[in-house]
């Protein structure tokens, strides 16, 4: 049985990856900085990783024939409140392990999930692994450092590190922080007649107020993927005769415009009426836009993604539907 070790397994990307690892019969190792309980794991790890002699003693204890790190302070706008602690954990963690790894399991193969921001405001469309990156946020910088690391320690060490330059990619999974899941939230509390919501924004506002969902830019466009399909192709990755790095996308592009259009169409509504722009969540740096070239792993891996924008956009919709209606449920239970 071979044993892989999931970083930030709590996480949108470590769940369904654990989910995949074990229905192919690994035993999985799990990490979670809360020490959470997780299905599909077969052991779990707590704590903050960018304590090294935490990681150490992680790798020490579940001696993995794999690792895919996917710990990470995810969200590039986070990083510019926690500039530090965003160095710490996707640039400096990586290295640490990538240096463990080489000391104590020279064997062992690793995954790092680096990100399409990168790139920054990229000016060649598509994205691919030739393009020049140009980091904009602290999270973009950081997510470089760990990249660059992976093939100077590939390069010089001879180990099996690789990096999947993941673009957006988002499920029912993905936590209310996120654009693409407020849009969906939204777009179910009114479905549901909620108008004001009890979830909150970054600003400590409801994300749904008085029937209107506020955003940022609205002309952002993204590579939007499903989660579920990416981490198959980290496992791929891992399973290659040699190592390389491998941009991870759809290569379409959409609007948070069209996102909330779509997502609003579902529930039989004209997002127009609902979602206006708040010049608070205009991001002051922010790449405009992002699309990926995976032509690479669609003819080294033969992996594509299955879900489209609409399948996607309509998962998140339903399940956020199911969540407040199990919700209201509860409470009326205990009442």
């Amino acid at each position: 049985m071979r044993r892989a070790l999931v970083t930030g397994c709590s996480g949108q990307d470590g769940w369904y990856l654990a989910k995949l690892l074990a229905s192919k019969g690994y035993a999985v190792h799990g990490h979670s900085r809360r020490g959470l309980d997780l299905p599909n794991a077969t052991a779990v790890y707590g704590g903050d990783l960018s304590d090294h002699r935490l990681l150490d003693d992680i790798i020490d204890a579940a001696r993995p024939d794999e690792i895919y790190n996917l710990c990470s302070l995810s969200r590039p706008q986070m990083s510019w409140d926690k500039p530090l602690e965003s160095g710490l954990v996707n640039a400096l963690m990586p290295h640490h392990l990538f240096d463990r790894i080489r000391q104590r399991l020279p064997k062992c193969r690793v995954f790092q999930a680096t990100s399409s921001e990168i790139f920054g405001d990229a000016t060649e469309y598509p994205q691919s692994e030739s393009t020049v990156p140009m980091p904009q946020t602290p999270y973009g910088i950081a997510k470089l450092y760990a990249h660059q690391m992976t093939g100077a320690y590939r390069q010089h060490y001879g180990l099996y590190v690789c990096s999947g330059i993941l673009f957006n990619h988002e499920s029912p999974r993905r936590p209310l922080g996120f654009v693409s899941q407020k849009i969906a939230y939204a777009a179910a509390c009114l479905r549901l007649g909620i108008h004001t919501s009890e979830a909150m924004d970054e600003r400590g506002s409801p994300i749904v107020k008085n029937g209107m969902l506020y955003l940022g830019n609205m002309d952002v466009h993204r590579d939007f993927g499903f989660a579920g399909d990416y981490v198959e192709a980290m496992w791929l990755m891992l399973q290659q005769s040699e190592p390389r790095d491998y941009v991870i996308g759809t290569g379409e592009s959409h609007s948070i415009r069209e996102f909330c259009e779509a997502a609003f169409t579902l529930v039989g509504l004209d997002w127009r009426t609902h979602v206006a722009v708040a010049p608070a969540l205009v991001r002051a740096v922010d790449s405009r836009r992002t699309i990926a070239d995976s032509s690479r792993a669609r003819a080294e891996l033969n992996w594509q993604p299955r879900t489209s924008f609409e399948e996607l956009v309509r998962q998140m919709v339903e399940a956020q539907i199911a969540r407040l209606q199990t919700a209201g449920a509860t409470r009326d239970a205990t009442l």
